[in-house]
């Protein structure tokens, strides 16, 4: 077993087929970074969407996802015909696995499986303390004021079972603290990184994340 590193040029509504792709080679320890490039002259045919990959499995399990991969998504190297690139990193060149995984989880728009909350939360602080000092001030304040998720209101069935509670949750008060904590620092924040930190405080700092763990998982896949 060893660490795989890669990326590929493929859009992001497919996150869920390449989910089924790990779970159909049982690779059950992987981080799928999702990022976008804007106004550059790489990634064009899936205009700037693009997945960074950490995969930790045997060679033999590497190659056969790497292959399905490729022939899935019509995938070639850098010098195709395609437009759309994959390339991988050969893992006696990595001099440091720990910086390629920081490195990988950068843009904090990632999905992983089989690491820890505290290792992923290590190289979350490592990707951001020289590009984004303000995220550790952010999650502790979140955590001080804790905007709590506003439940649904009561929906009441016909059945006769009398009021029932819906299961999700409005983020609203979430999304809003982020947004308004960037607003007091005079910075600039878009959509996607209101959805990114809004992502990072359920799954590593929301002290109920496993009572909702239905609700950042469809947060997750529809954003």
């Amino acid at each position: 077993m060893e660490y795989h590193f890669g990326f590929a040029d493929i859009e992001h509504s497919k996150l869920n087929e390449i989910i089924e792709m790990m779970n159909d080679y049982n690779i059950l320890k992987y981080i799928i970074a999702r990022e976008k490039v804007e106004g550059k002259k790489t990634h064009i045919a899936t205009n700037g969407e693009h997945y960074h990959f950490v995969i930790y499995t045997d060679l033999k399990t590497f190659k056969n996802f790497k292959e399905t991969l490729k022939n899935k998504y019509n995938l070639s190297g850098k010098n195709g015909k395609t437009g759309r690139y994959a390339g991988w990193i050969e893992t006696k060149k990595v001099k440091s696995e720990h910086k390629f995984m920081s490195y990988t989880v950068k843009d904090n728009n990632i999905i992983w499986k089989g690491f820890k909350d505290d290792e992923i939360k290590e190289l979350l602080d490592e990707s951001f303390q020289k590009t984004d000092t303000l995220i550790d001030e952010l999650m502790k304040m979140l955590q001080t004021q804790r905007p709590e998720l506003r439940t649904l209101p009561p929906t009441q069935y016909n059945n006769g079972s009398g009021p029932q509670w819906n299961s999700k949750y409005d983020i609203t008060n979430l999304e809003v603290a982020i947004l308004k904590f960037h607003m007091d620092k005079n910075k600039r924040i878009c959509k996607s990184q209101i959805k990114n930190l809004t992502l990072t405080y359920l799954q590593l700092y929301m002290v109920e994340r496993y009572q909702i763990l239905d609700t950042i998982y469809h947060y997750t896949m529809n954003n």
